[in-house]
């Protein structure tokens, strides 16, 4: 694992010298979350018997911008194209596995990016401090840092997935985006997944989106009861192993017919 954690570390120096570029992605996040937000607060105010006051709206999407921002990876294109234009070959032959060394490119990704973006989210917290309606409690935290954890690798080994495909296909965007839209809305980022009727949210808690976003932010500001998160860790940790299976599983068979010539 040392040489895991040295490239860990080379990639965290090197993704310093595009700091602005995290700032400016995360200013350009707060469009859909402002939208976002206004929409379902004027929804609240107009109708008094949404599960959801004003408050907890507010407070939702507050976390919500927070959460997807953790938990979204942006390595599908460069392994895309590592795949589509040879650059694979070089990585295949060194002694690491490239999905492993892909997974701590992006992980230093995401910690730069909350380092750097740690001050504006700061600042939107003191504007809207008054509207927060966390349940701030150790066990809650634990567990958010847990769901935390299984919706960023859901979300990594399902992009993953999804760029391996450039072994079959010249292109893989327009997948890509058909799927992160689908994505983001079964994962409550674009609307609270609780405004649903009961069956169908039930339905939707059992799919692998919901672990990316939904989760880690009703266990933070919802005042739900500890057991019932068991159940949904196990069915989290069930969707990364078939995530991790699945990928291993197309990454051997792509390998297979990949082809590399020139140098």
């Amino acid at each position: 694992m040392r040489k895991y954690f040295t490239i860990f570390k080379i990639a965290l120096s090197n993704q310093l010298e595009y700091r602005m570029n995290f700032v400016s992605s995360f200013l350009f996040s707060l469009l859909p979350f402002g939208v976002n937000t206004l929409l379902w607060v004027a929804v609240a105010m107009k109708n008094k018997n949404m599960l959801l006051g004003v408050n907890e709206i507010l407070c939702y999407y507050f976390v919500t911008l927070i959460v997807s921002n953790i938990t979204t990876t942006s390595c599908i294109f460069k392994i895309s194209d590592d795949i589509r234009l040879g650059e694979l070959s070089k990585y295949i032959i060194k002694p690491y596995h490239y999905i492993l060394y892909q997974l701590m490119l992006d992980m230093s990704q995401r910690v730069i990016f909350m380092t750097m973006n740690a001050i504006p989210i700061f600042l939107i917290y003191i504007f809207l401090s008054r509207y927060m309606t966390f349940s701030v409690r150790i066990e809650r935290i634990i567990l958010m840092l847990f769901f935390l954890g299984m919706g960023y690798l859901i979300n990594f080994f399902i992009d993953f997935t999804i760029a391996l495909y450039s072994f079959y296909f010249s292109r893989i965007s327009s997948l890509y985006t058909s799927i992160k839209v689908i994505r983001n809305i079964l994962a409550g980022s674009v609307f609270p997944l609780i405004m649903l009727p009961v069956k169908t949210l039930s339905v939707f808690l059992k799919l692998p989106f919901a672990y990316t976003s939904y989760f880690p932010t009703m266990f933070l500001i919802e005042d739900m009861p500890i057991r019932m998160a068991m159940p949904y860790m196990l069915i989290a940790v069930l969707w990364l192993f078939v995530f991790i299976l699945g990928c291993i599983g197309l990454w051997k068979k792509g390998i297979k017919k990949y082809c590399a010539f020139g140098g």
